[in-house]
């Protein structure tokens, strides 16, 4: 009977798991357009200078913004863990208590920004006089934005927790059409544009944050009590903590990278790797967009105990990852100079090789975020994220011996891509020690093996199109519309079992009977 009921309880999840999926790609869409002509409507009714002085100082208050994530991540992951045991109760606390973290490290980071973040704005920034008492306002605004985002993270991970990513995909987007909205006003009015657009994202983040609120609060487990559980909040701090100290290694490569290229090769390099980092940043976008519809279930699943759906889950988002992104990356690699012209207008052979570099760096990357659900989901987190951030930090050391040793600028993508396959062999160990469950071998088999053939074989597909289609537009359309084909039909042919066949056709035949009823 137990059977069963897990069975049928499977089958209700692959629905969930598909409609969200679904709904999450055609959010990420429909905001990566949206948000490009915000930043158009932006810079044109700021201008120059004020776009500069908006980026400048707001960046001061959203160089916190990854503690934002963290916790998400971290409250997210004991909602889950707790709805998968079925403890209501427990449910209850988590709210409490994250609640509590939440207020007592905003008024913390608020009195920071207050104190330390205003002398620096005020005496160290370079912002011409008459626009101060403008760029203190901004950083005002900026700093209550930051706490309604703060505010909302338990609500929002309730949602998430709920596997309610309807809610999640419309206030997000009701968030960038009234971000577009408000970069069109500033185009049309007469009033200090810079004062009205940080007045606006003020007004703004604050409707957000209530409809967060409004819909997260609907649950019955959001509802504030007295919580001093100690245990729980010495659990939820160490677990951000650790969490927190893999986006800072990633956050001091990229910022130690940056500043390695400024030292040994100048602002032209710079400029190169800040482009790379752009692409970066829409290629992460497009992979945690990816694994979000799998993070719930994988969790709760594996506080069940039902190894067997986590291992079911683990397979298919390593390939579902994998073969989508390598759809888009290999044709965007191949005709990068294409696009950057397209983009930018203009670019160098510098920028157009740090752009292809850094898209197979996010490739490799990507595929760690399965093993992550799973360490993360088993509360492993010193003993996981330890080791591997330790590995990604090397890369700084790595890239200024290469520096050193006269090697050329792109030198920096070769540590970042040789550290981060380190890092994914230790988290596979990581992942056999502390998940008895996982199997070297078949994941090699199964998973490996077809990725590289496939990736070998739509490589080999573009380069022949590269080499003998003269015609560069029939070229650059063949190249986007065969690459992913193929990518797709292989994958479904040699990259994925049967059980996985199976698993995707009830996937998508469950989306479309909902649609159709």
């Amino acid at each position: 009977m137990a059977v069963i009921d897990r069975k049928s309880n499977n089958e209700k999840r692959n629905k969930r798991i598909a409609k969200n999926t679904i709904l999450m790609f055609l959010r990420m869409l429909l905001l990566t357009i949206i948000n490009l002509y915000t930043v158009r409507f932006v810079l044109k009714g700021l201008g120059v200078i004020d776009y500069g002085i908006f980026n400048a100082v707001a960046g001061v208050v959203t160089s916190a913004s990854f503690i934002s994530a963290v916790l998400a991540l971290s409250i997210q992951r004991f909602f889950s863990i707790a709805l998968g045991q079925e403890d209501e109760e427990r449910l209850k606390t988590i709210f409490s208590a994250s609640l509590n973290i939440i207020i007592i490290l905003s008024i913390t980071i608020i009195i920071l920004f207050e104190t330390v973040g205003l002398w620096f704005v005020s005496t160290q920034m370079t912002i011409p006089a008459e626009r101060m008492t403008t760029a203190i306002s901004l950083y005002q605004c900026s700093i209550f934005v930051f706490f309604f985002s703060l505010l909302q993270i338990p609500f929002t991970a309730i949602i998430f927790s709920h596997e309610d990513m309807g809610v999640y995909a419309i206030i997000s987007t009701v968030d960038s059409l009234l971000r577009l909205a408000l970069a069109v006003i500033i185009t049309k009015i007469s009033i200090d544009h810079l004062v009205f657009y940080s007045i606006g994202l003020l007004v703004e983040s604050g409707v957000v944050s209530l409809l967060y609120i409004w819909k997260g609060g609907k649950y019955e487990e959001c509802h504030y009590t007295k919580t001093k559980d100690k245990t729980l909040y010495q659990h939820l701090l160490q677990f951000s903590g650790w969490t927190m100290f893999g986006s800072l290694a990633n956050m001091g490569m990229n910022q130690g990278n940056t500043i390695l290229i400024n030292l040994f090769f100048g602002p032209i390099s710079n400029m190169a790797f800040a482009i790379a980092m752009q692409i970066s940043n829409a290629f992460n976008a497009l992979s945690n967009s990816m694994v979000l519809s799998f993070r719930p279930a994988m969790i709760r699943s594996y506080a069940e105990s039902n190894h067997y759906y986590v291992n079911e889950l683990f397979y298919i988002s390593n390939k579902f990852i994998f073969y989508l992104l390598i759809c888009i990356a290999i044709p965007i690699i191949a005709e990068m100079d294409c696009i950057l012209k397209i983009w930018l207008g203009t670019a160098n052979e510098e920028t157009i090789l740090f752009s292809r570099l850094i898209i197979i760096y996010i490739v490799i990357s990507a595929i760690s975020n399965p093993i992550t659900i799973i360490m993360q989901a088993s509360g492993h987190v010193k003993e996981y994220h330890f080791p591997v951030e330790s590995i990604t930090l090397c890369t700084l050391p790595l890239t200024w011996i290469l520096f050193k040793l006269h090697f050329p600028s792109y030198t920096v993508f070769i540590a970042m891509i040789s550290t981060c396959v380190i890092a994914h062999i230790v988290r596979l160990i990581c992942l056999r020690h502390y998940y008895q469950p996982f199997d070297y071998i078949y994941y090699v088999r199964d998973f490996l093996l077809p990725a590289i053939g496939i990736t070998t074989l739509a490589i080999g597909c573009t380069f022949f199109f590269k080499k003998n289609i003269i015609n560069l537009s029939i070229c650059f359309i063949l190249i986007f519309l065969i690459t992913p084909s193929l990518v797709l039909l292989t994958a479904y042919n040699i990259g994925i079992s049967k059980n996985e066949k199976v698993l995707l056709k009830r996937f998508i035949t469950s989306f479309l009977s909902k649609k159709h009823v």
